[in-house]
């Protein structure tokens, strides 16, 4: 007669700060967040059961933008709800050093029962600087499940210097293979799941590439080089998947609070074996009511929040709402030159680039602190960089792979751009030169004119270039800026540079400029 024993894990990621279930920008309700993933817990949690998080969890909203400036009056509101839900485990992931080191910190201390889970980022001294590398458990009669957590090695290249200073980040595949190795030696767990927050390379069915191999993302390459993961967890780019690939259970659960992961494992024993058998499913929450006792846990910090989003700053008398977000890139909103302007007068340099979300607002005619928020929401600061002008042009190319032609040769957004991760942001709009852009030529050769001052640049001319921080350091792509000389960086957050401008100036009036042209230029 055989026996059954059944184990089942919950997992997340890629919360962004995203609690409550209404926008705190433009109102609206969203069936997500984390107060309603507590109604999924509460559903599928069983005695054997634990429950995993799976990092970008602190940042990315206006409460959490609310809590890091005011972090001293009131705890993490994440951590609030994580020790409420007896989260069991947290693997910090890439957005999670956005607020600094000490922000990751009081969050990590904050938590009351929280194991975190982090083998490749290391300390001076060689040691995990989060937590522990690996978690191993025994249930029923001697099963054993290990957990080993590891985190995208690419961080470096994104995060300021500043946050990351005295950590090494080492590769996450070969950290993983390497533990891996060892628990198979010492301790041989019936059961082995890798939690990793990064994602995909090459295409799950063909193995084919679909994303440069910078090492951002290795979950392909786990797959390959290490056939004893039973399940792999991911995250960082925001996907729903549930699949099965080389015997390897594959799970990535979304974002933003929209769906958990509900991964059920079956240990049978049978003549002194078990054998194993595994499966899951993305519960969405939309189809859960929210738990009003998560709400009501927030409820402090939410009303600090939106009594300091609704502080009025400034007024338009132009519309600057962005109602169709491809014509704000293609035509360049004037969003786009408002915030590029800020930044050239901040810094005094030639030539500005920004780019906008994914989802933006654009400014009302009372202009307030959440319209801010919600038109430029990355937590960035300003890098001015030197460079010539063969590596602008390199630069402008690459931004020009954002434009394709549908089969009736109408522009429209490269879908690589939307796919395996929605990157619109990853598009970038200059001003302090003119240029035009042609879809119909092949990439590298779409920028047909380029002008500053009037006059064609030059391939050694010198320009100063401001761009965020992210940017500046090759961020979505753009090696060609990695080795630049910095002039100059500024260390306030970008949207306190607008917010402060619009206070000064009161009346925002924006001059459209009309320095970008892209075309198609077989019609």
């Amino acid at each position: 007669m055989s026996e059954r024993f059944h184990f089942r894990l919950l997992a997340m990621s890629d919360l962004h700060g995203h609690l409550i279930p209404e926008s705190l920008t433009d109102f609206t309700q969203k069936p997500s967040g984390l107060c309603a993933i507590s109604s999924i817990i509460a559903k599928h949690r069983t005695e054997n059961t634990r429950v995993l998080d799976l990092g970008d969890s602190i940042q990315g909203s206006p409460m959490m933008d609310y809590h890091q400036a005011h972090r001293h009056s009131s705890p993490n509101p994440v951590a609030v709800l994580f020790n409420h839900l007896k989260v069991d485990y947290f693997v910090p992931g890439n957005h999670d050093f956005n607020y600094g080191r000490s922000y990751l910190d009081q969050f990590i201390d904050n938590l009351n029962t929280t194991k975190v889970l982090c083998a490749n980022i290391l300390d001076k001294k060689n040691r995990p600087a989060f937590g522990l590398p690996y978690d191993l458990f025994t249930l029923g009669e001697g099963i054993k499940i290990a957990i080993i957590g590891v985190t995208t090695q690419y961080i470096p290249n994104w995060e300021r210097k500043s946050h990351i200073t005295n950590l090494r980040f080492e590769n996450a595949c070969q950290v993983a293979k390497r533990l891996v190795e060892h628990l198979k030696k010492i301790e041989n767990p019936h059961l082995i799941i890798l939690a990793y927050h990064g994602g995909f390379e090459k295409d799950l069915d063909t193995f084919e590439a679909y994303v440069a191999d910078t090492g951002e993302n290795l979950g392909s390459r786990m797959l390959e080089e290490i056939p004893e993961i039973d399940i792999l967890i991911t995250g960082h780019q925001h996907r729903s998947i549930v699949s099965t690939v080389r015997n390897t259970l594959v799970i990535q659960p979304g974002y933003n609070g929209k769906a958990m992961a509900v991964i059920d494992v079956d240990f049978i024993k049978e003549n002194g074996r078990y054998a194993i058998r595994k499966k899951a499913i993305l519960e969405k929450t939309d189809n859960y009511p929210v738990d009003e006792t998560c709400v009501t846990l927030l409820s402090n910090i939410r009303k600090e929040t939106e009594k300091y989003l609704d502080i009025r700053i400034g007024k338009t008398t132009q519309d600057l709402l962005i109602k169709d977000a491809f014509l704000a890139r293609r035509d360049k909103h004037p969003i786009v030159t408002f915030i590029n302007q800020v930044q050239r007068e901040k810094t005094k340099a030639d030539i500005s680039c920004c780019s906008l979300g994914n989802q933006v607002s654009g400014f009302p005619d009372i202009i307030r602190i959440r319209d801010v928020l919600s038109t430029y929401v990355f937590p960035n600061t300003l890098v001015v960089l030197r460079i010539d002008g063969q590596t602008l042009k390199r630069a402008l190319e690459k931004n020009a792979e954002y434009f394709a032609l549908d089969e009736e040769g109408r522009i429209i957004a490269n879908p690589r751009y939307s796919y395996p991760k929605t990157e619109h942001y990853n598009y970038d709009m200059f001003d302090g030169i003119d240029y035009c852009i042609d879809v119909a030529q092949p990439y590298g050769r779409r920028i047909v004119t380029l002008t500053y001052q009037n006059k064609p640049v030059s391939t050694h001319q010198s320009f100063t270039l401001v761009m965020n921080n992210y940017r500046s350091t090759g961020g979505g792509e753009f090696q060609m800026y990695r080795n630049l000389e910095i002039v100059k960086e500024i260390n306030i957050d970008i949207a306190s540079l607008l917010i402060d401008y619009i206070k000064k100036h009161k009346t925002i009036t924006i001059q459209a400029h009309h320095n970008i042209r892209v075309i198609n230029s077989n019609q």
